[in-house]
Order: C-alpha cells, then sequence, then structure tokens
C-alpha cells in the first residue's frame, strides 16, 4: 500500500519546503519563500527542539509571534495586521483627549470605535508596503522563539500600562473640560463603557471590511482564469467599489435621509400641546390667512409662545402694545416663493409695517425659532414690534444640510428679499426699522442674503446672528477680514465700527484682549460665538489643515491643552456635535441671556452717543439691572415652567 500523501503545511508553520522539523543548529535555515505571493515577507525564527513554527510578517499579518505573544486561541482572534493593531491602539488613545466638549459615553464610543478603524486600515496599509519592500530586497531575519515570545508578551505589558496611565491621563484632562462647559464628566464606568462599545464597533467594521475582501478574492480568483493576475485585481476592484458605492450612497444614505423625512413630517403633523392664539395680532388666529391646523409643530408653537401686552407691563412696568407674531407654514407644494407671499398677506393684515421694528427671522431645518431671542426683543420694544418668519423644512438641521444643502439659503434669500420689496414700496419715512436674525442653519440662511459687510450695511439696520455654521460664505469672509491680533475665535472687523463678534456680551464694548472699541455706528451687526461650540468651528478642512481658532489657543472655555492631530480631530470636533445643545446657557450651541444685551445694543438701547439710530422710539433709561433679571426670569419661567432649574 503507497503511504498516504503529505498535508500541504503552511510556511508560517513549517521548517523546511517537504514540512519537516528545520535544520539543527548550525545549519542554514533553507528559504521558505512561497511561489506567487507577490507582497508577502517571511521572517524566519530559528528555534530549538520542538517549539518550530517560525514565519512572520512584517506588514502585521505575523502568524508566529502572535501565537507566541498571545497564545493560537487569543491570536485568531485577533486582526492579522500587527502593524494596524498598533495604530488602532494609539489611533483610541488620541481619541479619549479633550476636545471642544466632554461626550456621553455613546458618543465616545463612536468616536473611538471609527477611529480605531481608520488607524488599523492605514497600518494594515503601511505594514503591506513594508512587507512588500522587505520582500524584494530578500531581507531575511532569525530569533530564537523564547525571546521572541517573552518579549512580544513584554510589549503588550508596556502598552498596556502606557495605554492605563494615558487614558487616566486624559480622564484627569476631561474633568476640566467638563468644568469649563458646566456639563458632567464621564466617569470611569463611563470609559469603560466607551471602551467596550467602541471595540465592539471596531470589530463590526472589521467584519464588514473581510466581507468585502472575501467578495474581491472571490471574483479575482474567477476572472484570473482566463487573464493575467493583474487585470483580475484591478477588475475585482472595481467591481467591489462599484458595488459599495451606491449600496451606500443609494441605498443606505438614502434611506436614512427618507426616514429622517418620514419622522419629521410625523413631528411636523403632531400637536405640540397649544391652543390656536386668541389674538389677531398672531398667525393662526381668527381672520388669519393661515390656517392653524395646518401650521405645523413648532409654527404653532412660536404663534403661541411669548409675552403678551399685560406680561410685558408686568415686568417692565410700562405700557406694552400686543407684539406681532407671523408664520408660514411650508406649503404643500414646497415652493418658498409662495410661502413668502403668505408672510407678506399677513404683515399687511396684522400692520406689521407699522410697527417701528420689523425682525425677519429664519428657521432652523424642523422650522424651529429661539425664543430667547424673539421674547427679548419684545420686552425691549415694549411690545411694539413684528416678528416674521416662514418654514422651509420639517426635518433636523443636520439632515437638512446634508440632503438639501442650499435650502436655508434659499429660503432665506426669498423671505428677506419678499419682505424687503413689500417695506420698500411704502415711503422712506413710514418704513420701520428692518433687523434680521437666525440661529444655527437659520443664521447661515439668513445671512445668503448678503455678500459682505458693505452690503449687510446697506440693506439692513442691523442683524443678530448666534452659531453660525462655519460654511456661511459671508460669516468665513468677515473672518478671514479681521484685525491682525486678534483671533479666530472673537474677530475684531473694521475696528468693531459696524459689525462685531463676541464669545460674551462684554466683548461687545471691549475686544478679547481688553482694548476698548471705539463708537459703535449704526447700523449695527452681532455674531454671537461660543469658543466651545462645535457648530461654528466643525469644518471639513479640519480633518487635514489646523485651524486658527485652535492654534490661537483664545477660548476661555476651551481646554487649553486641545491639539490638533490631523484626521483625528475633525472627527472629535463632529463627534461633539450630538452634546452641543446639552450644555448650559453661554457654553456650546446654547445662546440664551446673551441675546438680551444684543438687542439693546443693537437697539440703542444701551445710552450710546451714536447718531442716526434707525430705531426712532429708542429709549432705554428705564433698563435697570433688575428689570434685567426680571426679564430674564419671566423668559425662563416661560419656556421651561418656574419649577426648572435656575438659569
Amino acid at each position: 500500500m503507497p503511504p498516504a500523501p503529505i498535508a500541504p503545511v503552511s510556511p508560517e508553520l513549517a521548517g523546511n519546503p517537504d514540512g519537516t522539523p528545520p535544520a539543527s543548529p548550525g545549519h542554514a535555515t533553507p528559504s521558505l519563500t512561497e511561489p506567487g505571493r507577490i507582497g508577502m515577507l517571511q521572517r524566519y525564527v530559528s528555534t530549538r527542539g520542538r517549539d518550530s513554527r517560525s514565519a512572520t510578517d512584517l506588514g502585521g499579518h505575523s502568524t508566529s509571534v502572535r501565537e507566541l505573544a498571545l497564545g493560537r486561541y487569543l491570536a485568531s482572534l485577533v486582526p492579522p495586521s500587527t502593524t494596524g493593531l498598533v495604530i488602532a491602539f494609539f489611533a483610541y488613545l488620541i481619541s479619549v483627549q479633550p476636545s471642544l466638549l466632554p461626550r456621553y459615553w455613546y458618543w465616545q464610543a463612536v468616536v473611538s470605535g471609527l477611529l480605531m478603524t481608520a488607524g488599523y486600515a492605514l497600518g494594515a496599509v503601511l505594514g503591506a508596503s513594508a512587507a512588500w519592500v522587505w520582500e524584494q530586497a530578500e531581507v531575511k531575519l532569525s530569533a530564537n522563539s523564547n525571546w521572541v515570545k517573552w518579549l512580544s508578551r513584554l510589549g503588550i505589558l508596556a502598552a498596556t500600562l502606557i495605554a492605563v496611565s494615558l487614558v487616566l491621563r486624559a480622564y484627569r484632562m476631561n474633568l476640566l473640560t467638563s468644568a469649563l462647559v458646566g456639563l458632567p464628566a464621564l466617569g470611569p464606568q463611563g470609559y469603560l463603557a466607551a471602551t467596550f462599545a467602541a471595540l465592539v464597533i471596531f470589530a463590526c467594521l472589521m467584519g464588514l471590511w473581510h466581507l468585502l475582501v472575501v467578495i474581491w478574492r472571490f471574483i479575482a480568483s474567477k476572472i484570473r482564469r482566463f487573464v493575467p493576475r493583474w487585470v483580475a485585481t484591478l477588475t475585482a476592484t472595481v467591481v467591489v467599489i462599484a458595488l459599495v458605492i451606491p449600496l451606500s450612497s443609494d441605498v443606505i444614505f438614502r434611506g436614512i435621509m427618507e426616514y429622517m423625512y418620514h419622522w419629521g413630517a410625523n413631528l411636523n403633523r403632531s400637536d405640540p400641546g397649544v391652543s390656536a392664539p386668541l389674538e389677531p395680532q398672531r398667525s393662526g388666529s381668527t381672520g388669519s390667512f393661515m390656517d392653524w391646523d395646518t401650521m405645523g409643530h413648532y409654527g404653532k408653537k412660536f404663534v403661541s409662545f411669548g409675552p403678551r401686552a399685560n406680561d410685558i407691563t408686568n415686568v417692565t412696568g410700562r405700557e406694552a402694545q400686543e407684539p406681532i407674531r407671523i408664520y408660514a407654514s411650508l406649503p404643500d407644494n414646497r415652493k418658498l416663493q409662495d410661502a413668502a407671499d403668505q408672510v407678506v398677506r399677513e404683515m399687511v393684515r396684522t400692520g406689521a409695517l407699522d410697527r417701528p421694528v420689523l425682525v425677519i427671522a429664519t428657521t432652523t431645518g424642523t422650522g424651529w425659532l429661539e425664543e430667547w431671542s424673539i421674547q427679548s426683543l419684545e420686552y425691549l420694544t415694549d411690545g411694539n414690534c413684528a416678528t416674521v418668519s416662514m418654514q422651509y423644512s420639517y426635518v433636523p438641521s443636520i439632515v437638512a444640510f446634508l440632503w438639501e444643502f442650499n435650502r436655508a439659503s434659499e429660503a432665506g434669500q426669498i423671505l428677506f428679499d419678499t419682505v424687503m420689496e413689500a417695506v420698500n414700496a411704502r415711503p422712506p419715512q413710514a418704513r420701520p426699522a428692518v433687523y434680521v436674525t437666525g440661529v444655527s442653519l437659520g443664521a447661515a440662511g439668513s445671512q445668503a442674503a448678503f455678500t459682505d459687510g458693505e452690503d449687510l450695511n446697506s440693506k439692513v439696520d442691523g442683524a443678530i446672528w448666534a452659531g453660525t455654521p462655519n460654511y456661511s460664505p459671508l460669516w468665513q469672509l468677515l473672518t478671514t477680514q479681521r484685525h491682525r491680533g486678534t483671533p479666530q475665535v472673537a474677530p475684531v472687523v473694521e475696528n468693531g465700527r459696524h459689525i462685531r463678534f463676541a464669545n460674551d456680551p462684554s466683548q461687545l464694548r471691549v475686544d478679547i484682549n481688553g482694548r476698548t472699541l471705539p463708537t459703535w455706528e449704526y447700523p449695527r451687526s452681532v455674531f454671537l460665538q461660543h469658543a466651545s461650540d462645535p457648530v461654528v468651528w466643525w469644518s471639513p478642512e479640519l480633518f487635514g489643515q489646523e485651524p486658527d481658532w485652535l492654534r490661537e489657543r483664545a477660548g476661555a472655555d476651551v481646554h487649553p491643552d486641545m491639539r490638533w492631530v490631523r484626521g483625528v480631530t475633525g472627527l472629535q470636533v463632529l463627534g461633539d456635535l450630538p452634546v452641543s445643545g446639552d450644555t448650559p446657557d453661554r457654553h456650546g450651541h446654547n445662546y440664551h441671556r446673551e441675546f438680551i444685551d444684543a438687542w439693546i445694543a443693537v437697539l440703542g438701547l444701551d445710552g450710546s452717543a451714536a447718531p442716526a439710530n434707525p430705531y426712532r422710539e429708542a429709549d432705554g433709561s428705564w433698563i435697570t439691572d433688575q428689570v434685567r433679571q426680571d426679564m430674564t426670569e419671566d423668559i425662563f419661567n416661560r419656556l421651561y415652567g418656574p419649577q426648572s432649574p435656575g438659569y
């Protein structure tokens, strides 16, 4: 009977090509290079006795060293690229370093998991490239297996100790970040939960990657029968990419967007728990051209909320008028011009053009407006004002930004042009002072009506914008025009003559460097922006270029040790966005009490001697510290209830 055939043995686990043990000491170790495996470098570890496993790959596909260090079972569970694992390890350490805001454990897990995956992918590519170079150079190394085993385990122990020390350091640093912005810090349990969840995310993404590799290898193996190897490799790569891109963009991304629009439509139709206003000065009331049932969730809230004339009198002690609030919901045909025309019809019906102050407010993606801004204005003008707005979408701002990038800008431009056409149709002496305002995506949409600072000053009598997203062309232009020596977080433009940026209301008079600004001329415009607001500071450029705001380290509520890391900081600040609205007032993306001081300044109620105030009825002599306090309390209680925590 012929002997049974010998099973082929992997070069990584073999000694000689025929599967026999390696040569005894003193004999040359034969070459084990496997023909045809281009790009794979085999390192040979000469051993004594029975422990003869020997081959590793410098690119990270290190079978023998991994088994020696971790054991065969654990080594089988770890991804194959050692270089990738090392870089993924450092990516995790970087991911827990301070950012603009402390994150909840689940958002920290997302940031860490994505960075670990990106780090592994980078390491795998670098390792494979190095392996190919070493193979072409025919480099061979040898070492005693016991040395390899214990040095590897010592390296793992050292890496673990380094990781623990750096995570503890990051924990202490993040305590300061939490204190600076008033958010609770992530505790030890949170870090453990975030780390475990990050590993799960990493494993899932690696599993997805290996699935794509299996598909690629299958396609390449089938094609290789008919064409040269390089042609099969290229063809398989093109096919996989052609499958992934449509699947991710047309199926997954589109599916998420369609779900969010379905969710937004349901929210827009939902009952906000408010009643139709009784005052004819508000849209949705009896006689209004806007049907209450079709006004949308946030439209109903806007026209129902806010102080009435007697509320204003109770706080200020002055005679007040009923504020005008006009809001046009998104038409069924989604035509923005139709909504803007409805706004003008409501303006004529309510007499909005006869009020001394007219504010054009642009909403966020859901149709929401910041009550702190509108109510502050209504108190300060004794209710003798009108605020007009319209809905252009019903989904969260990030969804509207991704799916309908220009929708907010288009809406801001159309609303402004349509309202101003009605204003300019009146004699100059009979026109109201016109101001514009918006928060977040609403600020960017509102700014679309202006090309530069000169255009802004020529078209309106003032503006207040808060939390402007980084992509706004007007914001970008003005920021680049700042005086040398003033930081990006609080730039000074044209000596603050008309336009001023402020992290805090105090910077409306004194810049961030302590220099008193000269007389503030009319018209006056304000950009409110917190140094810790990721909505303002995130941009795609953050992945590849260090921004001025981080290099200058001028933000009072930003950790002084926050550093820019290529490819990392962009994802970190992106991970700050979901928690930016959970910060206390005057931090992150929350702008509340600042609006009182901003409107006092823009309306000219601050007692300044600047001439030609467009608000002809301006008189701030009655505004005392106690009135400010009462105003703040009344707005807070109306929005959150008297039993809410202190403001």
